[in-house]
């Protein structure tokens, strides 16, 4: 089974400036490691690297396609070329309402959606409930993220290691998905640990997006998984 890292290039300026060189890099890096790197870049970058490295969105509603004005359709996505798509992640909650709990109706429409059409899902969650619910969607892949640690400095791994390794098993034992962990993933360590503790893989953004050697930090994660 091949190891991931799944980049989310968010919305930061570097997303547009360099987000192709960065796509070029990952590819490269993916060749060399055997690594499944994958970049999830803006919407309105999605053809400029799906030909240069595997390219999911950033996320996807779970309507089809018709009268539905600034919705993303599963549809669309397919037509683009693109590989599947990251959802639920804690700045693009699927929810009812605004700090609601998560509309599991809705996520499980988009997840079989994109299914039918082909298309990987990889489905954020910030704790083991929601863990244990979306695993028996069977997405692609499920990422641990704990709201509080995203874009910080400390890693999940290090604040919670005990979580890590409970969320990976339990992904593990009642699904066919993979167990990614994220949320201050920046450096080779916590990496490592991830895979150490029973994850698959990571997923990351500004420790790579913001990097001024980015392809260094792209290698440097990739290699500490299957080394």
């Amino acid at each position: 089974m091949k190891r991931v890292l799944l980049i989310n290039y968010k919305a930061y300026k570097e997303a547009f400036t360099k987000g192709v060189d960065i796509a070029n890099a990952a590819a490269e890096v993916s060749k060399e490691t055997g690594v499944d790197v994958i970049v999830a870049p803006p919407f309105t970058m999605l053809k400029e690297t799906k030909d240069l490295v595997k390219t999911i969105a950033q996320g996807v509603d779970e309507v089809d396609p018709g009268a539905f004005t600034a919705h993303i359709t599963w549809f669309e996505l397919k037509q683009s070329g693109v590989a599947g798509t990251l959802l639920n992640h804690s700045e693009k909650r699927y929810t009812y309402s605004k700090g609601g709990e998560i509309a599991y109706d809705k996520l499980q429409q988009a997840i079989e959606k994109c299914k039918a059409a082909g298309l990987e899902t990889y489905v954020c969650v910030e704790n083991l409930e929601e863990a244990r619910k979306v695993a028996a969607m069977e997405p692609t892949a499920v990422a641990y993220e704990p709201p509080e640690l995203i874009g910080g400095n400390i890693s999940v791994t290090s604040a919670h290691p005990d979580i890590v390794k409970e969320f990976s098993d339990l992904i593990k034992k009642n699904s066919s998905s993979l167990p990614l962990i994220g949320a201050g993933v920046k450096r080779a360590e916590d990496a490592k640990k991830s895979v150490e503790l029973g994850a698959e893989g990571v997923l990351v953004a500004s420790g790579i997006i913001l990097a001024n050697d980015f392809k260094a930090e792209i290698r440097n994660l990739a290699s500490a998984m299957v080394n």
